[in-house]
């Protein structure tokens, strides 16, 4: 396959880069927005923040993945927004690990719910890895077609790359 046949597949591919991890944020943030209480009881179960804090994560978290969809979806500060995939993933791995070591039998409550349940698993966990990966080269590589941070000219993203040769 020489090189103006991949052109498509890269682009595709860099939008599964974006489209995926904004897909999973928008469908827990969403899910858990209108739901407050299902979500201050998923926070509370992880046991790890004090109650003054229980409220205010599980009131602003669903808004951010929200936002942090939204973001990806557009493609505009792809930069901010793949640290910011990589730092909550990143969160959320950390708190799943404690639970499934500490044998807390709640539900993860990534995706609404939360609460008693059978458990955290692997599987919960091995999940939120490549999303992390998703974030990482996001903020590494931030300029790529299509996005608004091209149309718009953000070049708060711009790596020091050429944006025109940096279309992967």
């Amino acid at each position: 396959m020489g090189a103006m046949n991949s052109r498509p597949l890269l682009v595709a591919g860099r939008l599964a880069v974006r489209a995926v991890p904004a897909g999973l944020f928008l469908w827990a943030g969403l899910s858990k927005v209108f739901d407050r209480q299902e979500s201050i009881l998923a926070v509370d179960a992880y046991q790890v923040l004090p109650d003054a804090m229980v409220r205010i994560v599980a009131s602003l978290l669903p808004w951010i993945e929200i936002g942090v969809g939204v973001l990806l979806i557009l493609g505009l500060f792809v930069r901010f927004a793949g640290i910011a995939t990589a730092v909550l993933a990143s969160v959320f791995i950390v708190a799943l690990v404690q639970a499934n070591a500490r044998g807390l039998a709640i539900d993860c409550g990534c995706f609404g719910g939360g609460g008693a349940g059978d458990g955290v698993t692997w599987w919960d966990i091995a999940r939120d890895i490549p999303i992390v990966l998703a974030g990482v080269y996001l903020g590494r590589r931030p300029v790529g077609p299509p996005q608004l941070d091209n149309i718009l000219g953000v070049m708060g993203d711009h790596d020091g790359e050429d944006p025109k040769s940096n279309q992967t």
